[in-house]
């Protein structure tokens, strides 16, 4: 990074000045629309219940670090579908409003998924039961607090337009765009590593889901901006770094360093990916909606606010975060 890039804690650029940009054509409501009708699926086909045996053979690591995932993905699924509401009865157009009722209905089919795999594999081995309580304390305690404030403004009386754009970003961009894609990615390979098929059956479905609000998001973003709502979007990125950093590395949960040293790197080769995962997110979705001005301030942003959760963490267990151990 050089000298002049680097940022003040919570600075938010000005993007008054800002030079027009060729923005990528992204798809309409009416077009997510139509490839949601396409791309319907079943709970019940997916049949979370066939990966018991499987996952009664894993060695309890393995269990644990699923567990996590998997509670870490159900909370936030929960969240999500307590607060799309909001966006739904106020949306800029009536095909955005016609396209976020099907979310809706994607969200409360991915919360059924995640309790229904929990329940029939996860609590059906006594040994992981009431394992999966102790990962979600990180989500509740910073990122839904600030995502259910900006959605409930939406609601509010006098709200504004504005209001609207800030929650989407907290909402489709954040939420969905960074801590669930990256938290998805993730899992989804842990899952075919473990040969466990029916979750990465249902995990490649989320992801298909998930993949359409993004793009919703990315689409009201670029329109936002173009309608002079900027700043408000701007301003939300950044603003949101700081609770959805927290969240990924999850202070509340203590993390050992393996004892051995290959396996420490490879941890920390881990952990830096998902957070590299997040970062790159970011930016893409920046140039894409037409603020490319303000990917390199996001990138510091991202990693101060990965810097203070680390510390965070930190300061809580009195160790070193397995990400600041080990390796080249």
């Amino acid at each position: 990074m050089t000298e002049q890039l680097q940022a003040e804690p919570g600075f938010v650029p000005d993007i008054t000045d800002a030079e027009p940009v060729k923005l990528a054509k992204l798809a309409t409501s009416a077009d997510l629309y139509s490839r949601w009708e396409r791309q319907q699926w079943l709970v019940a086909q997916v049949n979370p219940a066939r990966d018991l045996p499987v996952w009664s053979a894993l060695r309890p690591f393995f269990k644990d670090q699923m567990l996590a995932a998997l509670a870490e993905l159900e909370v936030g699924e929960v969240t999500v579908t307590q607060t799309l509401g909001s966006l739904v009865d106020n949306p800029p157009t009536e095909d955005d409003r016609i396209y976020l009722c099907t979310q809706l209905a994607d969200e409360a089919r991915h919360v059924k998924f995640f309790q229904t795999y929990l329940a029939d594999v996860c609590a059906a081995d006594a040994g992981a039961q009431g394992a999966e309580l102790e990962v979600s304390p990180d989500y509740r305690a910073r990122f839904t607090p600030v995502l259910t404030e900006a959605t409930d403004r939406v609601r509010a009386a006098g709200s504004t337009p504005a209001d609207w754009y800030r929650a989407m970003v907290y909402y489709h961009l954040v939420t969905e765009g960074m801590l669930a894609a990256t938290a998805l990615r993730t899992t989804r390979y842990l899952a075919r590593r473990l040969e466990l098929t029916a979750l990465d059956e249902g995990l490649t479905n989320v992801t298909r889901d998930e993949s359409r609000h993004v793009a919703f998001g990315l689409r009201a973003a670029q329109d936002g901006v173009a309608a002079g709502h900027g700043t408000v979007i701007s301003d939300a990125h950044f603003e949101s770094l700081p609770a959805a950093a927290w969240v990924l590395i999850g202070p509340s949960r203590f993390s050992p360093v393996p004892k051995i040293r290959m396996a420490a790197d490879a941890r920390r080769r881990q952990l830096q990916e998902h957070v590299d995962i997040a970062e790159d997110r970011l930016v893409k979705q920046l140039r894409l909606i037409g603020l490319p001005q303000l990917c390199d301030a996001a990138r510091i942003a991202w990693q101060d606010a990965v810097g203070a959760a680390l510390d965070g963490y930190e300061q809580r267990w009195d160790a070193p975060h397995p990400l600041r151990t080990g390796g080249s």
